[in-house]
């Protein structure tokens, strides 16, 4: 690393060390005015719409894999 290339990465780590008290007060009031019971909500709806278009397979697709695998590996 050059001695421009380490100055650099200072000002870098010095300014985001200035920044982190502000960022954390804006994260701080992000999660306080986050509404999670709303959230939660949506997301269970989100869910349920997605099992109802999108029904699980009847497996999980690993015996699938392996034989995937099986084809893949070197035979001797």
């Amino acid at each position: 690393m050059t001695e421009t290339e380490r100055e650099l990465t200072k000002r870098w780590v010095d300014t985001w060390a200035k920044a982190a008290p502000e960022l954390q007060k804006v994260r701080d009031a992000d999660i306080r005015a986050a509404d999670t019971a709303s959230m939660i909500e949506t997301c269970a709806a989100l869910f349920c719409d997605a099992v109802k278009n999108f029904p699980p397979k009847p497996t999980s697709g690993l015996l699938e894999q392996q034989r995937w695998f099986m084809k893949l590996a070197p035979h001797e």
